[in-house]
C-alpha cells in the first residue's frame, strides 16, 4: 500500500524551515550536478531561509557568496543572459 500524498505548505517555525532547507540542500545540489552534466549548464543560485546565497557551478564545486560578490555575480549573469 502506498503513502498518502502530503500537501506542500509553508513551514511556520523558522527552526523547522532551516532544518528542512539544510536537509534538502544536498539533494538539490546532487540533482544540479546531474543536470549540469547532462545539459552542459553551469550555475544554480539558491537562497537559504536566512537570505544567504549558495552557488553550485559545476564539477563538485559549491560555494557561498557574500552580498558584494552576489551583486557582481548577478550583474554578470544578467549581462550574459541578454
Amino acid at each position: 500500500m502506498g503513502r498518502v500524498k502530503l500537501k506542500i505548505k509553508r513551514l511556520e517555525s523558522t527552526s523547522n524551515t532551516q532544518v528542512t532547507f539544510s536537509k534538502r540542500r544536498n539533494g538539490i545540489l546532487k540533482k544540479t550536478k546531474e543536470l549540469s552534466i547532462l545539459c552542459d549548464i553551469d550555475i544554480v543560485l539558491m537562497f537559504s531561509p536566512t537570505g544567504r546565497p549558495s552557488v553550485f557551478h559545476g564539477e563538485h564545486r559549491s560555494t557561498s557568496l557574500n552580498h558584494p560578490q552576489l551583486s557582481s555575480f548577478c550583474s554578470i549573469l544578467c549581462f550574459n543572459a541578454t
